[in-house]
C-alpha cells in the first residue's frame, strides 16, 4: 500500500479564543496545523473558552462581521452587525490574527455567507420558503439580488481590512430545512432525508420567477412537493437517491444551482484581483444545502476553470468509511480538484490520538489532501493534545 503524502492541516478558531489569552500562540503552534481559519463573518453560536484565562463561554448573540461595520455598507439593504458586545473591539479578526501569526501561522478568512438569523428576521420576503409558505429566516436565499450583493461585499470588506492569506468560504448557497440551533426541536418528527430535502426547495419570491423563467409550473410543483412530503412523513429511511420521484423536482435544483452559483461568481468579483486562495465547504451531493455548497452549483460558477486552485472540504464528521466514501464521490464529481476533510475531534470523536489517527489516515487514502480540524478552540485540553498528537501521526508534524 502507497503511503499518502503528508496532508496540510487547518485548525479553525474564533476570535477570542486567542484573544486576552496570553499563552494562545503558543498552544496553537503547538497543535501542529500548518494554517488557522479564523472566523470573520459567522453566525449567532454560544462557544465554550476551556483554555482561557478570564472566561469559559462565549454568546455571540447574533450573526456578526469580525472586521470594523463601515460607510461601505451605507446604502445596502442588507447588512452584518458587529461582534464588539462580546469581544469588546471592532476588528477582532486583525487583532486575533496578528496573534495567530506571531505563532508563524498564516490565517484564513473563515466567512459563513448565507447564515445569518440577524439579517434574515429583518428580511424575511430574502429568505429560503418552503412549499408549506413557512420562511427559514437563519437561511438567505442566492436567488435574491439583495442577498447576492451582501454576499460579495462580506467578502469584499474581509479581504480589504481583514487582509487574510486565504479564504475559507462556507453556506456559499442556501441553507434548507436542517438548522443545528440549540433550541431546534424537529428531531423527534423522524423526518426522513428525503423530507427534509422536500422542505429545503425553496418558493421564495425570487426562486418563482426563476422558475416561470424556465418554464416550471411552479403551483403544480408546489403542490407535488406538499403531496410528497405527507406521503413520506412516515417513512424515515427514504432519501433522495432511493425516493423513486426524486426527478420530478430537478428543475428546482437546477434553478437552486445556477442560484448558487451567481451568488459565487458575484464573490470571486470581490476575489479575482487579490489572488487569494480559496477553500470553499462543499459537497458532491446535488442536494446539498446548508454549510456545504453542492458541486452541481461549481460546475455552473466561473470558479470551475479555477478548480485546480482551490480546496473542495467535504464534511467528514461521520464514521471513516462515510467520509472516504464522501472523499471519492467529491474526487470523481470535480477531477482535478484538491478535496480537504472537514474532521471533528469533538463529541461524539473520542478524545483519542488513535482512534484520529486511523480515522484520518483513512479518509487521507481515499484521496483528501488536507484536514481541515474543527474545532481547536471549543476542545478540551485532553482533546487538543489527542489532535496534536493525530496530526503528527498522519505526517503533518514532521
Amino acid at each position: 500500500m502507497v503511503t499518502p503524502p503528508a496532508p496540510q492541516v487547518t485548525g479553525y478558531l474564533y476570535p477570542w479564543d486567542v484573544l486576552g489569552d496570553p499563552a494562545a500562540a503558543a498552544w496553537v503552534k503547538n497543535t501542529g496545523v500548518h494554517r488557522v481559519a479564523l472566523a470573520a463573518a459567522y453566525h449567532s453560536v454560544r462557544a465554550a473558552t476551556p483554555r482561557h484565562p478570564e472566561r469559559r463561554v462565549v454568546d455571540a448573540g447574533s450573526a456578526a462581521l469580525y472586521v470594523p461595520v463601515t460607510g461601505a455598507w451605507d446604502g445596502s439593504l442588507l447588512s452584518p452587525g458587529d461582534a464588539v458586545e462580546w469581544t469588546g473591539r471592532d476588528d477582532s479578526f486583525a487583532e486575533a490574527a496578528a496573534v495567530i501569526r506571531g505563532a508563524g501561522l498564516p490565517v484564513d478568512a473563515w466567512v459563513v455567507l448565507t447564515h445569518s438569523s440577524a439579517v434574515g428576521s429583518r428580511h424575511q420576503d430574502l429568505c429560503v420558503q418552503n412549499a408549506f409558505a413557512e420562511r427559514y429566516r437563519y437561511a438567505l436565499c442566492p436567488s435574491q439580488p439583495h442577498v447576492r450583493e451582501y454576499a460579495a461585499r462580506l467578502v469584499g470588506q474581509v479581504l480589504e481590512l481583514g487582509r487574510p492569506d486565504g479564504l475559507v468560504l462556507e453556506a456559499v448557497g442556501p441553507l434548507g430545512f436542517g438548522h443545528q440551533n440549540q433550541h431546534e426541536k424537529t428531531e423527534g418528527a423522524g423526518y426522513s432525508p428525503w423530507v427534509q430535502a422536500l422542505l429545503s426547495l425553496c418558493f421564495c419570491g425570487a426562486c418563482c420567477t426563476a422558475y416561470t423563467e424556465r418554464g416550471v409550473p411552479v403551483d403544480a410543483l408546489r403542490k407535488r412537493v406538499r403531496d410528497v412530503v405527507r406521503l413520506h412523513t412516515d417513512s424515515p429511511d427514504t432519501t433522495p437517491e432511493t425516493a423513486p420521484d426524486a426527478a420530478e423536482f430537478l428543475p428546482l435544483l437546477e434553478a437552486r444551482w445556477d442560484a448558487t452559483a451567481a451568488l459565487l461568481d458575484a464573490c470571486l468579483a470581490a476575489v479575482s484581483s487579490s489572488g487569494t486562495r480559496i477553500s470553499l465547504h462543499a459537497s458532491p451531493d446535488p442536494w446539498s444545502t446548508g454549510p456545504f455548497v453542492s458541486v452541481e452549483a461549481l460546475r455552473r460558477s466561473l470558479l470551475l476553470p479555477l478548480m485546480d486552485n482551490v480546496t473542495a472540504v467535504v464534511a467528514c464528521w461521520g464514521d471513516a468509511a462515510q467520509g472516504s466514501a464522501t472523499v471519492a464521490a467529491m474526487a470523481a464529481a470535480a477531477p482535478g480538484v484538491t478535496v480537504g476533510s472537514y474532521v471533528l475531534v469533538l463529541p461524539p470523536k473520542p478524545a483519542e490520538a488513535g482512534a484520529l489517527s486511523r480515522e484520518w489516515g483513512a479518509l487521507l487514502e481515499a484521496g483528501s489532501s488536507e484536514l481541515h480540524v474543527y474545532h481547536l478552540g471549543l476542545a478540551s485540553s485532553g482533546r487538543l493534545d489527542a489532535a496534536a498528537e493525530a496530526v503528527q501521526s498522519v505526517g503533518a508534524g514532521s
